[in-house]
């Protein structure tokens, strides 16, 4: 059952960091474009990729870390740098699901209302910044996560 629980883990946080990944290479094949229809199309991608890979690949990424830390549960709060992780970690899931996800929606939205104008909406620029924004603290939060897990720091035990 272990293996299983690790195979789905990286499986989750290969899905995770390639729908990111990927939706960063997207954002700049439209770095500097002005063409509405361009980015429209653009966005389309960064919206199925984030459907198709990203979030699934956060919850199997979550629920199989969390149910592989409640079967080793005699260790679960008995490291410091678990505790950041599961901060981290909780943290991302708060601002993927419930801040990116609704801002890549909308930002795809302003982008097929620019398209329809023949231009990029002011509104679609500053989303779009937020979104970015965003995105960019989450994938930090899950990088220092990531290094966490792997280093997993020699901090005494509570």
């Amino acid at each position: 059952m272990k293996t299983i629980g690790k195979v789905l883990h990286l499986s989750g946080l290969i899905m995770f960091i390639g729908g990111i990944v990927s939706s960063i290479a997207m954002n700049h094949v439209t770095l500097k474009s002005e063409d509405a229809a361009l980015v429209y199309h653009q966005r389309l991608f960064v919206s199925e990729i984030t459907s198709v890979l990203t979030i699934p690949g956060m919850w199997i990424l979550i629920i199989s870390g969390g149910l592989m830390a409640f079967a080793e549960r005699s260790r679960l709060f008995g490291h410091r740098w678990l505790i950041a992780k599961l901060l981290l970690a909780s943290a991302v899931v708060i601002n993927g699901a419930f801040i990116l996800t609704p801002l890549v929606d909308q930002v795809t939205a302003l982008a097929e209302q620019s398209s329809s104008q023949g231009h990029l909406l002011r509104s679609y620029v500053t989303l779009k910044a937020e979104e970015d924004l965003y995105g960019t603290l989450n994938f930090i939060m899950l990088i220092a996560a990531f290094f966490l897990a792997i280093l997993k720091p020699q901090l005494r035990r509570l």
